[in-house]
């Protein structure tokens, strides 16, 4: 039972110190943003975007980790296509309104979305081999 607690209170660690993180990309941005700055602010702006996306991935992940194994899969990648489709939304309108160096943004977005992916892609396959020997105990 207390080991079950720690495992719990780690995950919820993790997921605040990915949130703080989150918000601490803000305050730079925020920061950058009020200066007179003609590089750095839509660098960042992408980056805050990956962030977001691939802390959203992992929250999704963990909770559908509770899921059997066929169902863990199916809504890990549905979340993964809708979180694709929310993104190209949110980049669309980041280009539209905010963005002053177009180049600058979608590098630094799609640079690291693609580290991201990769590696929510690594965490998927890590979940999913844990899920193995919960299958057999079955």
């Amino acid at each position: 039972m207390i080991t079950y607690m720690r495992k719990q209170l780690f995950k919820i660690k993790i997921e605040f110190a990915l949130l703080g993180l989150i918000s601490v990309l803000f305050f730079v941005f925020t920061w950058l943003s009020r200066g007179d700055y003609s590089f750095g602010t839509d660098l960042v702006a992408g980056c805050i975007l990956s962030v977001t996306n691939a802390f959203l991935g992992y929250v999704f992940i963990e909770r559908a980790y509770r899921l059997n194994g066929n169902m863990f899969m199916m809504f890990s990648l549905a979340a993964m296509t809708a979180r694709f489709f929310l993104m190209i939304a949110a980049v669309a309108v980041f280009l539209l309104t905010v963005t002053t160096n177009t180049l600058e943004f979608v590098g630094a977005f799609m640079a690291s979305y693609t580290i991201f992916l990769i590696v929510e892609v690594l965490h998927i396959n890590k979940k999913t081999d844990m899920l193995k020997p919960r299958r057999v105990r079955a």
